[in-house]
């Protein structure tokens, strides 16, 4: 491969905890990695460098503040165009170009103190450059010949859009999400990363069956339809309902690793299909439940979730849990497809291939070829 690649990763916060496994993989492929964040994570994902910039939303009384000065009502809206722009009110316009010029000093300092600058291959987590309202300092970067790719997560690209001038710079844009598919001309999948191994499953059934959700914001994944048909499932079957809100991740690990089934959502208003915790809980060796429409399903191909929809989310729930043959059929298979789709190793191919069409890699890494 020539000498070793140097990539960075940049995302506004680590939510999800994908950053430290990219950066880890790259390196054991002998390249340089690295990831930065403009402010630190509640979740308690690690770190490496983290900006901690100012006027972000790093605390409860920081996010009340800017929900009251920024008024979030329009933030679950439908972004519009193809792909879907950035357009906020004009208030929302001015606070973000006034909050660029007071980063601007404390960015170049960072740029200078890590190297920021002397990266190959730039990595722009939900499209995001350093700045809202500028390219700076991709737009130099572009000139030089740095390669830049934008993964989308979902929201940063259904209610809030790209930004333009970062949109013109990229080379190649991914997501995990399908149905961003058909919301940009030049968008390909990729599977989320996930240390499935980190996990030993767990195959037996507890006596009663535990059923488990988690949720950060109940619009999103339907939550309300989930709680009330599982407390329905609870006096009529005898489960028992763990319902998982706002805990920290590693507890949430641990409650959904105590469980048989998990339900992932079945509003498929923050995306098609499912999401990290599904990838978690199927790699603990949980049955999965979420609502898949066939668009997805014909995608997905042979798959282990339990398709469940809203409107027959009991009768759907009462039919798994009467046969539990099948919940331990369904935690087997769910092990199976999650190491072949989801491993960090299959989602680096799917990487390394992205660069090697694209002309940055003249061929790939053995461990992956």
């Amino acid at each position: 491969m020539g000498r070793p690649l140097k990539i960075l990763y940049l995302r506004t916060e680590n939510t999800a905890g994908t950053l430290q496994l990219f950066v880890d993989a790259h390196k054991r492929l002998g390249n340089e990695a690295r990831f930065v964040t403009l402010f630190p994570t509640a979740e308690g994902f690690p770190e490496d460098i983290c900006l901690d910039l100012p006027l972000l939303p790093k605390t409860d009384g920081l996010r009340r503040a800017k929900d009251l000065v920024l008024n979030q009502d329009d933030l679950r809206d439908e972004a519009q165009g193809y792909p879907p722009q950035w357009n906020p009110p004009l208030g929302r316009k001015i606070f973000f170009q006034i909050r660029d010029l007071l980063w601007r000093p404390a960015l170049k300092a960072a740029f200078k103190k890590h190297d920021l600058l002397d990266y190959d291959i730039y990595h722009l987590e939900g499209g995001h450059g350093f700045l809202r309202t500028s390219a700076w300092p991709f737009d130099v970067l572009k000139t030089r010949g740095k390669h830049m790719l934008a993964n989308y997560h979902g929201v940063d690209m259904r209610t809030r859009g790209v930004f333009p001038w970062i949109d013109t710079l990229v080379d190649v844009n991914t997501s995990s999400e399908l149905d961003l598919l058909e919301k940009h001309p030049n968008m390909q999948y990729v599977f989320l990363p996930y240390e499935v191994s980190q996990h030993t499953p767990r195959y037996e059934l507890n006596t009663p069956l535990k059923i488990c959700h988690a949720t950060r914001d109940r619009y999103w994944k339907g939550s309300d339809v989930i709680i009330e048909a599982c407390r329905k499932l609870e006096k009529s079957h005898s489960v028992e309902f763990v319902l998982i809100e706002n805990q920290p991740h590693d507890k949430t690990l641990k409650m959904k690793a105590e469980c048989d089934v998990y339900i992932d959502q079945v509003a498929n208003l923050g995306g098609w299909g499912y999401g990290m915790n599904s990838v978690e809980a199927f790699s603990m060796g949980l049955a999965c439940c979420t609502n898949l429409i066939p668009t997805y399903e014909a995608f997905l191909g042979d798959h282990p979730f339990v398709n469940v929809h809203k409107d027959t989310l009991y009768e759907d729930l009462v039919k798994l849990v009467s046969k539990k043959d099948l919940v331990m059929e369904k935690k087997l298979a769910g092990r199976v497809w999650v190491e072949k789709t989801h491993s960090v190793n299959a989602v680096m191919s799917s990487v390394y291939n992205i660069y090697k069409d694209e002309g940055w890699i003249e061929e790939l890494p053995s461990e992956l070829a």
